[in-house]
């Protein structure tokens, strides 16, 4: 099957609304106040849940942002084309990671060199 924009666009905002529900299922979570407990483990269980959750929280929201950036540059039409060299990420990397910025070249020497995503 060929690659197609709508496909990819359909699969963003699939991921966009399942990435959506799961950040508004933790931020509804209720935390009670840590110390409170009458053991120390049942404090550090809620300490280390809610140090999880938050973690868990900022890479839903890293993802979301991904996708949102993604669905952004269909839009505008520069979506399948890497922010590093301005060259054409491959079809099958696009299929395999619809929110991709970069080709594989440009993202590889930017995973060697130790840059930070931005």
């Amino acid at each position: 099957m060929p690659f197609s924009y709508e496909r990819a666009k359909q699969e963003l905002l699939d991921e966009r609304a399942k990435l959506s529900e799961q950040l508004e299922q933790l931020e509804a979570v209720e935390y009670e106040s840590i110390g409170y407990s009458n053991h120390m483990a049942d404090d550090a269980t809620d300490a280390f849940d809610q140090a999880v959750d938050v973690a868990l929280k900022r890479k839903i929201e890293t993802s979301l942002k991904e996708t949102e950036r993604a669905l952004g540059k269909l839009d505008d039409g520069t979506y399948g084309i890497c922010e590093t060299c301005g060259g054409r990420i491959d079809r099958a990397r696009l299929e395999a990671l619809p929110q991709a910025r970069r080709c594989m070249d440009c993202q590889a020497r930017r995973e060697h060199g130790g840059t930070q995503e931005g």
